[in-house]
């Protein structure tokens, strides 16, 4: 079953920050009104009448921006959080709490209960009791997400956290009670159905990830447990095979279907929102009526906040969202909002609502039929209104035209201009394709992205980019230039590229909104040596080539030296003796290691990552004249394992460049016989996927040379790290054999000893 679900515009407000929106109750009329908080630092409230949308107050200037917003637990009390203060507003908009912390972190999460308030930073959770600083706690990794609720037994609620080490974390107080494993690293939160005042039986929480999942599992004081899966790979109509849904950024449950029981609202990275089904999953019977998706459509711009009630007056319950860019939007399954004007919601509202046979709400009503002057009057409101909006667009246009001749006049003077539009990114690893996922994000449509690096880059194709690539030939000093001309408009850019491990450096992202006077956002990227490999937990076997260090120096130093390697560790140290464990997404090699004070050993069986970390520690250790002994126990069976993991890669690419060769010959054949079943069935698959092929092979000698690289470095660092400091006789025969690719002679020539 599908929904419809019709979009109503409420405001366009500045660039907004994730859980900035949030709904009063009801109070003496049905239609509920809307509080948002966005980057000018303003708090404002907004609700509709008769189809308009008026603002009921306003905040002062904070100074800030606001980060967080949230209604206090069980009251209609606004809080939010602006830099390291909290502020709080009842619901007429009079002030009556300003609470400056102590914090050094900005507030990104916020929950309020009777007396007690939560903060999130980035790395720490701080609890304040009556506005007095009561507690803190240290999370092992980034803070994505948090809220509260009756777990434990006891007046305090609980707190949930969603971290980037792939754990939701529940704690009591200071005490951490829950640790549960997640698919990935854990972004969004959410209660499914109503949440109880009090702990008793286990209630469900959903959760999102940034590999796209959606999952529900219950929780309560003695374990939690998942209990099924909203979503995962979909296949989207024209999108071809199955294809990983984008982050999840925001979840929220209510009854938009009218079926009884909640739906799942999901509002992702790429702006898809969607309205899910769970079927009978939470009752285990996931197989007979599995989940299934009820609404979907994509705003082309990241979704910051979910939240629903009766916004527009009707009899419907209602989803409103917020974006990047700051719309404030409504879908509702209330047909007259397919009116721009709102005048049908307007007479909506005047006529009241249609009831069933008890009186009920009818969700579905069929359309009063109108006498030809009430006809009439609707017409005449429609066009006082569609005047009214075209006055506004001319009185915009003509401020517009003002502040550029004030601009033209300051620009005769050669005076800088502050860039007024706001641009964000994300660089996030993709480990189910071994790369990296470069995201960025305008208020104005983007005109052109332009990347520099200093390291090894290999674009990779992305599909429904809408842009233009130009490359130009680089240098040693910057390897990769490219440029994107974007050709549909558009505020979000996207792009996948693969760094190339062992190097360290930069990529710079010039970005170029649509905006006068044009002014560039620069963007750096940090490319660290180990930049493939994923924080993982899982146990290490087989055998090991193995670093141990010893010497004067701590925890903290080992730590900050490491991150240097490596990307998802904590700012600090959360232990005195730390334990890590590091996946290479694209070979597929480990990395274990564990370092406490003056301690330190690494296992792998990478010899290059060995030989990364053992540089970056002796480097660093040096330059703050730190003595190290280290010890590296090179094991010959790693090889054969890493030259196993390599084969499918060299295989398909090698297999690759026969296949090209092939296909013009039989498009000859294809051409002069018409019939082409006599042709073997591998023939016949090659002139199937002959475009395929050929656009594959396009990109081949920089993905062979990639694979070569990797497999030449190995060999480097083999012998480099048992004393022989050039090897370049033997890796132009090693070169040789790659090109004439066998794993058995790659697998010989590895086992055999120099001279």
């Amino acid at each position: 079953m599908e929904i419809a679900l019709h979009r109503v515009d409420l405001l366009n407000a500045a660039s907004m920050a994730p859980g900035t929106l949030c709904i009063l109750p009801v109070g003496k009329k049905k239609g509920q009104k809307v509080v948002i908080g966005d980057d000018s630092g303003v708090l404002q409230v907004l609700y509709m009448k008769k189809g308009e949308v008026l603002t009921e107050w306003k905040s002062p200037e904070l100074g800030r921006e606001i980060t967080s917003v949230c209604l206090q637990w069980g009251k209609d009390r606004v809080f939010l959080g602006c830099g390291q203060s909290i502020h709080g507003f009842t619901r007429k908009g009079k002030e009556f709490v300003k609470m400056k912390t102590n914090l050094t972190e900005t507030i990104n999460h916020l929950f309020v209960d009777d007396q007690t308030i939560w903060t999130g930073g980035e790395f720490i959770m701080n609890m304040y009791e009556n506005c007095k600083d009561s507690g803190s706690v240290m999370i092992k990794d980034r803070i994505n997400d948090l809220t509260c609720g009756p777990i434990l037994q006891g007046e305090m609620l609980s707190s949930v956290l969603a971290c980037q080490d792939k754990f939701l974390r529940v704690y009591q107080g200071e005490k951490l009670f829950h640790e549960f494993s997640v698919e990935g690293s854990g972004t969004a939160l959410g209660w499914y159905g109503s949440v109880p005042e009090r702990a008793s039986e286990p209630r469900h929480m959903m959760y999102g990830t940034e590999q796209g999942n959606v999952g529900v599992c219950t929780v309560d004081a003695n374990s939690m447990r998942k209990v099924c899966s909203v979503t995962d790979k979909q296949a989207r109509p024209g999108m071809g095979s199955a294809r990983r849904r984008a982050r999840v950024c925001r979840l929220h449950s209510a009854d938009i279907s009218k079926g009884g029981v909640d739906d799942v609202l999901v509002g992702r990275d790429d702006g898809s929102f969607e309205v899910w089904s769970l079927g009978e999953a939470l009752q285990g019977r996931a197989e007979d009526m599995p989940p299934t998706l009820l609404f979907e459509t994509c705003l082309k711009e990241s979704i910051r906040s979910l939240d629903s009630g009766n916004v527009t007056g009707g009899e419907h319950n209602e989803v409103v969202m917020t974006t990047y860019g700051g719309k404030v939007l409504v879908f509702t399954p209330d047909g007259a909002a397919e009116d721009p004007t709102g005048t049908e919601i307007g007479q909506q509202e005047d006529q009241g609502p249609a009831t069933g046979l008890a009186g009920m709400p009818v969700g579905k009503a069929p359309k009063k039929v109108l006498s030809t002057t009430e006809d009439q009057k609707v017409k005449q409101e429609k066009e006082r209104r569609y005047k009214s909006l075209e006055n506004e667009v001319k009185s915009l246009r003509f401020q517009l035209q003002n502040q550029k001749d004030m601009y033209h006049k300051l620009s005769s003077e050669n005076i800088a201009v502050q860039s007024t539009t706001k641009v964000t990114h994300r660089f996030h690893l993709n480990s189910e394709e071994a790369c990296y996922v470069l995201t960025v994000e305008s208020q104005a449509p983007l005109e052109m992205i332009s990347l520099r690096a200093d390291v090894d880059v290999d674009l990779l194709d992305f599909d429904g980019m809408g842009a233009i690539l130009s490359r130009s030939k680089g240098d040693p000093a910057s390897p990769l230039l490219a440029t994107y001309r974007m050709q549909d408009p558009g505020s979000r850019f996207q792009i996948k590229l693969r760094t190339v491990e062992g190097l360290s450096g930069s990529i710079s992202c010039f970005v170029l909104p649509q905006t006068n006077p044009k002014i560039a956002h620069l963007v750096n990227l940090p490319v660290k040596p180990l930049s493939l490999h994923e924080k993982v937990t899982m146990p290490v076997s087989g055998p090991m080539n193995e670093l141990k260090l010893s010497g004067q120096f701590t925890v903290v130093d080992m730590h900050q030296w490491l991150a240097l390697c490596v990307n998802e560790l904590p700012s600090r140290p959360t232990d005195d003796d730390m334990t890590i464990c590091y996946k290479s997404t694209f070979v597929g090699t480990v990395l274990h290691g564990r370092y406490s004070k003056g301690s330190a050993v690494f296992r792998s069986d990478s010899i290059m990552t060995i030989s990364v970390i053992k540089d970056i520690v002796t480097r660093e250790a040096t330059s703050r004249k730190i003595q190290l002994s280290m010890n590296v126990d090179v094991k010959d069976e790693t090889f054969p394992r890493f030259l196993e993991l390599m084969h499918p890669k060299l295989q398909f690419q090698h297999a690759l460049t026969q296949q090209i060769r092939l296909v013009e010959p039989l498009k000859e054949i294809e051409l002069q016989e018409g019939d082409t079943k006599f042709l073997a069935p591998e023939l016949r698959q090659v002139l199937e996927h002959a475009v395929d092929i050929q656009q594959q092979f396009e990109l081949q000698p920089q993905r062979l040379a990639f694979l070569h690289n990797i497999v030449t470095s190995a060999y480097r660092h083999k012998w480099r790290l048992r004393g022989h400091q050039s090897v370049d006789p033997r890796v132009k025969d090693l070169q040789k054999l790659l090109e004439n690719y066998s794993m058995e002679e790659v697998s010989i020539f590895f086992g055999e000893p120099i001279d």
